[in-house]
């Protein structure tokens, strides 16, 4: 070859952009796990948002009464948020079935997990003992929940055993006693079944609330 002529240039092979080499295929798949316990923490951060907007009460009252029927209620709160991420990462593992496995550790993050959820109940038991153990008068959702139990209760029994007050009457009636009764009922108050003598109690402040409101 003469010196100074440069031999031509090798045709590049023409490459497909929208084909992807097997081997180059980028990303893991999402940890089922990982995922349950970045929701669990997602959904215990809306119940402290729950709390501080002053709406605990029926965290408070669920936890603290520990049945069945509430224990499952709190189980349902703490763990929607979790199904929900699990059910997105497994869609999104089914679209993406020729990307790797996630390399996070299943054991390591299902023991988060089950430590994030102790935590996130234990936090909402403390969380009701220490709701229901203030002496300060009921406030807030609570009086409100309070107030319409007594005014319901109130208005059954005053229309079985009134047949001549108006409705207006009873309503105003039982308006008066529900709030009265409301202003002098503390949180500690409604944390225990009442015995017999916090019954005769109750009762005798139920008829002086009555009497005020006649």
């Amino acid at each position: 070859m003469t010196a100074g002529v440069k031999a031509p240039a090798q045709p590049t092979p023409l490459t497909d952009p929208l084909r992807t080499p097997d081997k180059a295929i980028v990303g893991q798949k999402w940890s089922l796990w990982k995922s349950a316990s970045i929701g669990l923490l997602v959904g215990a951060f809306t119940l402290v948002i729950q709390v501080a907007n002053g709406r605990g009460f029926e965290l408070a009252n669920y936890a603290h009464a520990r049945s069945a029927g509430t224990i499952s209620y709190l189980v349902g709160q703490t763990l929607a948020a979790p199904l929900i991420f699990v059910l997105i990462a497994l869609v999104r593992n089914l679209f993406n079935r020729r990307q790797s496995k996630s390399s996070a550790s299943a054991v390591a993050w299902a023991a988060t997990f089950a430590a994030l959820l102790v935590g996130v109940w234990l936090a909402l038991f403390v969380y009701g003992e220490i709701f229901f153990a203030s002496d300060d008068v009921i406030s807030g959702e609570i009086r409100k929940t309070f107030v319409a139990g007594v005014q319901s209760s109130c208005v059954r029994k005053q229309r079985s055993i009134s047949q001549t007050a108006t409705e207006a009457q009873v309503q105003g009636y039982c308006t008066c006693v529900s709030g009265k009764a409301a202003d002098g009922t503390t949180y500690r108050q409604l944390r225990t079944e009442p015995d017999a003598r916090a019954l005769a109690e109750l009762r005798q402040k139920m008829e002086a609330v009555g009497n005020s409101c006649r």
